[in-house]
């Protein structure tokens, strides 16, 4: 049984409600940190003064400053959605766009970098060219919740097992480039000189319910709809 655990997670996500509820069965006192994108969490200062054995998060918005990362006794560990040559924001995008066979998810410990830690497990699966964004999305974060709770359930019984998972997975090494928000904003803009075939890998890859590929025109943008 894990002492003391505190979870960053996302607002409105399924997956991590699903989570807390596997955590909470797993931890003596939990201490759960919702937030959103752009959102400052304004309790950040008493979540401080606390110490915790184990810091997660999942699918959080929220980046650690050394300072927090110091309050887990044991580790603080991350969730990420993407395999470890996919760093940063917006990996599933440039995977489908790149037409990458697999994709997965990442567990590692978190460090002052952002995707950076000591890799402690990996989980992939075969990424299917017949699916949208959205359904993939779905998949890894799926595989993303599973791995969550092997994890955590492994470390809740046996001690060494976080350093004996890192050791097993000294072979992956995360990729040295990195994705952040304003790369990802320019990925999403296609240009008017752009091929067909390249309009199309674009739009397969950024089509979401969510968010839109753009053109700029004029001072203007327009979002793509798809019509079939």
């Amino acid at each position: 049984m894990i002492e003391t655990a505190l979870l960053f997670y996302r607002k409105n996500c399924n997956y991590s409600k699903k989570l807390i509820i596997f955590l909470k069965k797993h931890t003596k006192n939990l201490y759960l940190i919702e937030n959103e994108n752009n959102k400052v969490i304004k309790n950040i200062k008493k979540i401080k003064k606390k110490d915790y054995e184990y810091i997660f998060c999942f699918r959080s918005f929220y980046i650690l400053k050394k300072d927090l990362i110091s309050k887990a006794k044991i580790a603080a560990i991350n969730f990420h959605p993407g395999p470890p040559n996919y760093r940063g924001i917006g990996c599933l995008n440039y995977a489908i766009y790149e037409g990458a066979n697999l994709y997965g998810s990442t567990c590692h410990i978190i460090d002052e970098k952002i995707d950076n830690g000591k890799i402690i497990d990996v989980k992939k699966f075969k990424l299917s060219k017949k699916y949208s964004v959205d359904d993939l999305q779905k998949i890894t974060y799926t595989v993303m919740l599973k791995q969550a709770k092997e994890i955590i359930k492994n470390l809740s019984i046996n001690k060494k097992y976080l350093n004996e998972k890192i050791m097993q997975n000294k072979k992956f090494k995360w990729s040295k480039k990195i994705k952040n928000r304003k790369k990802l904003d320019k990925f999403y803009e296609i240009k008017i000189n752009d091929t067909k075939s390249n309009i199309e890998k674009k739009i397969k890859a950024t089509y979401t319910n969510l968010y839109k590929p753009f053109i700029k025109l004029h001072g203007y943008i327009f979002e793509f709809k798809k019509t079939k």
